[in-house]
């Protein structure tokens, strides 16, 4: 390489790969190793640098929780000095959204984007091996093999081709947005200045960002001669990128020389044909090299389908020419005979072959929905594509339960819809270890939710805590339980009960409304199956009621409101304080606790209308126990007790004849 050249190449290549350039500004570095993104993400290590963002390794500590053995993604972060810039945002967003319309087994996957302390991120799938640009590098001087070269061309070309059906164009495709997994998958990434076509664009989505922006562009090296020169994104622009990246791995070396190809001199820059590419099909890949459209390839599938045509080679042909001509007139007939029944074969193989092209080419992403409707006598075919396709169709189960909407409180996963999503796709693999790892996974992750909150509910009801808030809401943990586990049931223990209904008991009489609410509350969510609970239940739900009406009440009265007093709801409110009373009222033959009881019953009366019913027929027994009472003492000749109790029944009795319900 021209040492000379080297900053303007740098320039073009908006993606750096970590190892590759270390020429990022020490001002603007940030150190994130070590921090933790929305309390689940946690920064490892820098794996890459770009001109837009940097990119490190995380460990996904939900996944970790779960026992995923690799639980890693990878986080792209805008850099510091452009967060606050919203056009640097609407490129994250852009590239996020784009990238999650595509799911393809050689697309990368995004999980998510989001923003935490300031720093704007998106969420990646974590892929181990290296970028296109270096596996290119490595292959100097003589580039790969045409059978290896086609290996990895062949899922460039896949990934491009259903991007295009979907109607989006990538628009800044390069050996540096290509990744080659251990495993030997492309993934293709770097979707933040792709475009939508015009005749699939979007009314309704987001406004593009500035084309004039700085932020936007593409890679000189590999941008078509149409986007150099301001015209519409089009499917040809990606060809002639895609095209370029073929003759690198072919060659190691760029068509052009990396010029510009709007800057091409046709005259000095001539294309070569690659030595790994047979003199048949070097056109086929020239054609989409073509420096402008009208003679370039219209379609990634064009240049695929030709690359993979077979021919017969030339000297076999002839030699079979020759026998023919030498053989006469009957082994000429002998000939014709064989040649008619190979041409039937050909002919039937043909056919089968376009049958089972009408189907080869569907993508991982769409074969399940599909799959239903290949007849049953293809099931070979349906057979073969479920088996081809199989490794990326459990690709796209992990991503759709991963995208499965959790809990309204977002604290847990919908195993109903995991396992609805696993049975599904059962059917067609029963025999898979991975689909069956991923139902175990569920189960357990499921079970261990199941346990941690059923113990937590089982310390709570130990310890009355009734009213606890947050993640130790009673209510919350069983509605956990429920969306968790539709059909489990806690079984409360006696001891919980006993517990409850003594809490409940000392609450009526303390007459704590606020407790009382939180009581009925637990005993709905929790003791509606306990046997000696219904009649506790049944008048919790009357209390409830009655409750609400007294706070209504009182909350309007403190208001400075004129409300009516809410009588009937008083009356179940206070049923079993009144209850009480008269069977203590009944057993008292003491005047000194007769006097207490009554100061008793006036402290409660200071919170009930004068006419409340329950009050006035209480009062009424209290004032004849006085005068009975007083008689009994007056036999005793204990005068002064006697006149304290007369004095005492008949000033009741003056009161409450004067007392009517107005």
């Amino acid at each position: 390489m021209d040492k000379s050249k080297t900053p303007n190449n740098l320039a073009e290549d908006k993606t750096v790969i970590a190892g590759l350039d270390n020429s990022e500004n020490n001002a603007n570095k940030v150190n994130l190793i070590g921090k933790c993104f929305k309390n689940r993400y946690l920064i490892e290590s820098k794996i890459g640098h770009g001109g837009m963002s940097d990119i490190y390794r995380a460990k996904d500590l939900y996944l970790e929780s779960l026992n995923v053995s690799e639980p890693f993604v990878a986080i792209k972060v805008l850099l510091p000095q452009l967060s606050d810039i919203p056009e640097a945002q609407q490129v994250l967003i852009k590239e996020s959204v784009q990238t999650q319309k595509l799911s393809h087994p050689n697309i990368i996957r995004v999980y998510d984007v989001d923003t935490d302390d300031g720093f704007h991120f998106m969420v990646m799938e974590w892929l181990d091996g290296e970028s296109l640009d270096q596996v290119i590098k490595r292959s100097k001087p003589m580039g790969i093999n045409f059978k290896g070269s086609m290996k990895i061309i062949d899922q460039i070309a896949s990934a491009l081709s259903y991007a295009h059906h979907q109607g989006i164009v990538h628009t800044d495709l390069k050996p540096s947005n290509i990744f080659l997994t251990r495993q030997g998958n492309i993934k293709v990434f770097d979707f933040g200045v792709a475009k939508n076509l015009q005749q699939r664009e979007d009314r309704y989505a987001l406004a593009e960002v500035d084309q004039d922006s700085s932020l936007t562009g593409y890679t000189p090296a590999y941008a078509s001669f149409e986007q150099l020169t301001g015209e519409d994104a089009c499917a040809e622009d990606d060809i002639f990128a895609f095209s370029c990246i073929s003759y690198e791995l072919l060659t190691s070396k760029h068509p052009y020389q990396r010029v510009a190809a709007n800057e091409v001199d046709v005259t000095k820059n001539k294309l070569v044909k690659p030595k790994h590419i047979s003199m048949s099909l070097w056109p086929t890949l020239k054609k989409g090299l073509a420096l402008k459209k009208a003679q370039r390839a219209s379609s990634i599938d064009q240049i695929i389908s030709t690359l993979h045509r077979k021919t017969w080679p030339i000297l076999t042909a002839i030699a079979a020419g020759t026998i023919l001509v030498i053989g006469g007139f009957q082994i000429q007939q002998y000939y014709q005979v064989q040649l008619d029944n190979l041409n039937n074969k050909v002919a039937i193989t043909n056919k089968a072959k376009s049958e089972v092209q009408a189907f080869e080419f569907i993508p991982a992403s769409d074969l399940l929905a599909r799959i239903d409707s290949i007849p049953e006598s293809k099931s070979i075919i349906k057979n073969g594509l479920l088996k081809t396709h199989q490794s990326e169709v459990l690709d796209i189960v992990e991503q759709r339960i991963a995208s499965l909407p959790k809990s309204d409180n977002g604290l847990y996963q919908d195993y109903v819809k995991i396992a609805e999503v696993i049975n599904d796709i059962e059917r067609f693999y029963p025999d898979s270890v991975r689909l069956l790892q991923m139902k175990n996974q569920a189960e357990r992750s499921k079970q261990l939710v199941v346990d941690a909150l059923s113990e937590r509910l089982s310390l709570l009801l130990s310890q009355a805590r009734y009213n606890e808030q947050g993640t130790n809401n009673i209510k919350a943990i069983v509605d956990g339980l429920s969306f968790v586990e539709p059909n489990y049931v806690y079984l409360a223990s006696n001891e919980e009960y006993t517990l409850y209904a003594s809490t409940f008991d000392s609450a009526l009489k303390k007459h704590d409304i606020n407790q009382i609410s939180e009581l009925i509350t637990t005993g709905e969510n929790v003791f509606a199956n306990y046997p000696e609970a219904k009649s506790l239940i049944a008048y919790g739900a009357q209390l409830k009621v009655a409750v609400k009406a007294l706070n209504e009440y009182h909350n309007a009265t403190a208001k400075g409101k004129n409300v009516d007093y809410p009588y009937d709801a008083a009356e179940v409110y206070y049923r079993d304080t009144f209850e009480q009373l008269t069977a203590r009222l009944e057993a008292i033959d003491d005047p000194k606790d007769l006097h207490e009881f009554d100061k008793e019953v006036r402290d409660l009366a200071t919170n009930l209308p004068d006419d409340f019913d329950p009050l006035l027929t209480l009062d009424k027994r209290l004032a004849a126990s006085f005068l009975r009472q007083a008689n009994v003492y007056l036999e005793k000749q204990y005068l002064k007790t006697a006149r304290e109790l007369f004095a005492r029944g008949n000033e009741m009795y003056e009161r409450l004849n004067g007392v009517q319900r107005l």
